[in-house]
């Protein structure tokens, strides 16, 4: 029934999304968020739905049948550090360690990923294609939050999140990341969606998806709620509100949240003793060892999670030798940070475009506040401040997990560069505009 279903909204999509590229956009983002293979079990569970909606955006874009083209331009840090980031990943991927099966096919999605944001400045050129890639996020992400939040509210904090395992979300944590990265976005559409119905869904949304994080017991979702909730209480122009609402998510949290999850929340007091926190410490350590020994190209695409590759730094202390550490596994696992993830994979050259990329969404959202100060575009400061939430978010949430490639990120780096830019733009033709004349 469900292959059913979504066979019929492809004889939808795929028609709509040739009459224009920002449609096909859109819904290529879509799918690869959304990830239907996991909810199909029949003859549409092979099919490659972003490579469909890809493939039809670029031919439209060929042919130039979308009137806003090129309007805001390339010129702009985001894109040259999301090139400059790609082709070093690209040398990586063809210097790295040979044997490692997860090389190519990590390389080819984050080459992917790139691209698709790169193609960005030809099409996020308005206020409402910015309003609607975030509705397209929301869409995606969202889904799988209420999904999955009503099966931990129904079984009273029973149900475990486990993840979404044809995604990048395909463990627990990761799942909590990309959860706690989306609720900005949610409060942003719950802020400027008119009618009153859509507005009652994203609150509905934000509840369902808070209780799939604790409904997960992972911990790096849980700082980052918190984190979430203090900067936001801290940045908010509607301070009163926004207590409101985290004190109301704080209660239904004690209300609802499993009894597990306050058991491994007890072990962060402890973290000398916590097995699990100084094996992810064992592996930084590993990664950072593997940088130190190839510092510009690092070992290729989570190159720690092949057993040789880790077996041979397995002793090694790397830049943390002064945290003692147990023995760590015999057999590769994942970084677990985003940042020892990015330097064990491709080098320190890697993590400085990593943090230049961090940096420059830091400085777009300053950017677009100072020229929005004094009243001026008020839906643009509310965006780019929940756009900074959500990469905020990631930042932190993303200290306990390996997600560097994740694509949902890089879309929003390029979302708040797009932003800067149509405020610039707006800003010089308001500037060259003439004034009233002067009276002699």
């Amino acid at each position: 029934m469900r292959d059913l279903v979504l066979l019929a909204a492809m004889l939808l999509f795929v028609p709509l999304s040739m009459t224009n590229a920002f449609i096909a956009y859109l819904l290529c983002g879509w799918v690869s968020v959304l990830s239907p293979a996991y909810y199909l079990y029949g003859f549409m569970d092979d099919v490659r739905f972003n490579l469909i909606f890809a493939v039809i955006t670029i031919s439209v874009l060929i042919v130039g049948r979308d009137r806003f083209k090129n309007r805001l331009g390339y010129a702009n840090p985001t894109v040259l550090l999301m090139l400059l980031f790609m082709v070093h990943g690209i040398l990586c991927a063809l210097f790295a360690y040979p044997g490692n099966p997860l090389n190519e096919t990590l390389a080819i999605q984050f080459v992917k990923t790139l691209i698709y944001c790169l193609l960005a400045p030809l099409l996020l050129t308005t206020r409402f294609r910015l309003h609607a890639l975030l509705l397209m996020l929301a869409l995606g992400l969202g889904f799988h939050g209420v999904v999955e939040g009503l099966k931990v509210i129904k079984s009273a904090g029973g149900h475990r999140p486990l993840g979404i395992p044809s995604s990048m979300m395909s463990d627990n944590n990761q799942l909590a990341v990309a959860m706690v990265m989306a609720l900005p976005i949610f409060f942003y559409l719950y802020q400027y969606s008119q009618r009153r119905l859509v507005r009652i869904a994203f609150l509905c949304t934000i509840a369902f998806t808070v209780a799939c994080v604790l409904g997960t017991t992972s911990r790096g979702g849980l700082v980052g709620l918190l984190a979430l909730a203090i900067w936001f209480v801290l940045t908010s122009r509607h301070k009163v509100m926004a207590v409101a609402l985290i004190t109301c998510l704080a209660v239904t949290t004690v209300a609802v949240a499993p009894e597990n999850m306050f058991s491994r929340v007890s072990t962060m007091q402890d973290i000398e003793n916590d097995s699990s926190f100084m094996g992810r410490v064992a592996a930084w350590k590993i990664s950072s060892a593997v940088a130190l020994n190839n510092p510009f190209f690092g070992g290729g695409f989570h190159a720690i999670q092949h057993t040789p590759i880790w077996d041979s730094y397995r002793y090694e202390q790397g830049l943390l030798g002064w945290i003692t550490t147990p023995p760590p596994d015999e057999r590769g696992k994942a970084a677990h940070n985003i940042f020892f993830e990015v330097l064990g994979d491709l080098g320190f050259i890697g993590l400085a475009l990593f943090c230049l990329l961090f940096l420059n969404a830091f400085r777009a959202r300053a950017e677009v506040r100072r020229m929005t100060r004094d009243g001026r575009w008020l839906w643009a400061r509310d965006m780019s401040d929940m756009l900074f939430l959500s990469i905020f978010a990631y930042m932190i949430s993303g200290s306990a997990v390996s997600m560097a490639y994740f694509e949902p990120f890089y879309v929003i780096l390029m979302a708040m560069e797009m932003l800067r830019q149509w405020v610039r733009h707006e800003s010089r033709q308001l500037a060259e505009k003439p004034g009233p004349k002067e009276e002699p």
